[in-house]
């Protein structure tokens, strides 16, 4: 699908994130130990959303984002950054000339990464001393209200608990891992510009949804679209 990603999209985002996700995004940063002065790489397949309003919350943090598509077309904090790389061709060479980072947050993990234990081992070099790498990956079932063009990609892209954790084992990185459960009550217009944004990698990949198939998905839906949000959350640390 073709991406869209202006204010819109990036606002719906952000009060997708401010809503539901407080409370896990607040438990990665006790893991990390402290919220201020942090040099924080985010190397997210969606739209880095949690990495820049943590920017935007701590004016002292520094963040660089590392991303496959475009920069958002949205004002950004001047303390955020974003580089382009292509994880999908195994290029680590973006990779090995980054500085050392405080966190590094890789959020929608997919097998668009086809050698994940490599990319571990690739990251881990840029870690200071004691610092994690946060992983959130999403479950092959069930998927979230999406496009039924789009089901068989999901599944198809989605690790599973094991393939992540023998990953971090080949990058001998020690690991906590933890599920959750999230009750979502989401406006269907919102739900909307959530879709068009490409944050779900199943979604972004999928070549015959577009603009017009997700719009005709969303109309069907109800006014506010319900569902329970499955996430797995792995620390790991060297």
């Amino acid at each position: 699908m073709k991406v869209r990603l202006e204010q819109k999209e990036f606002d719906a985002l952000k009060k997708f994130e401010s809503l539901h996700h407080p409370d896990i995004w607040n438990w990665i940063m006790d893991k990390v130990g402290r919220r201020e002065n942090l040099n924080i790489l985010d190397v997210s397949e969606e739209c880095a959303v949690f990495a820049v309003m943590l920017a935007e919350q701590y004016p002292t943090n520094k963040v660089t984002c590392l991303i496959r598509g475009e920069k958002p077309k949205v004002p950004l904090p001047s303390n955020v950054s974003f580089l382009r790389s292509d994880f999908k061709n195994c290029n680590w060479s973006q990779i090995e000339e980054l500085s050392t980072y405080d966190v590094i947050i890789v959020n929608e993990l997919t097998h668009e990464i086809p050698e994940i234990g490599q990319f571990f081992k690739a990251l881990k070099k840029h870690l200071n001393p004691g610092a994690p790498i946060v992983v959130l990956s999403r479950p092959k079932n069930p998927p979230l209200p999406v496009p039924e063009c789009c089901l068989l990609l999901w599944r198809k892209l989605m690790p599973t608990k094991e393939e992540i954790t023998a990953a971090a084992a080949y990058a001998q990185l020690g690991y906590t891992t933890f599920s959750a459960a999230v009750p979502i009550s989401v406006d269907r217009f919102q739900w909307e510009s959530m879709l068009y944004s490409g944050c779900f990698p199943a979604v972004r990949a999928t070549i015959k949804c577009g603009e017009p198939e997700i719009r005709q998905y969303c109309n069907k839906l109800s006014p506010k679209v319900n569902f329970e949000e499955k996430m797995s959350i792995y620390v790991f640390r060297e």
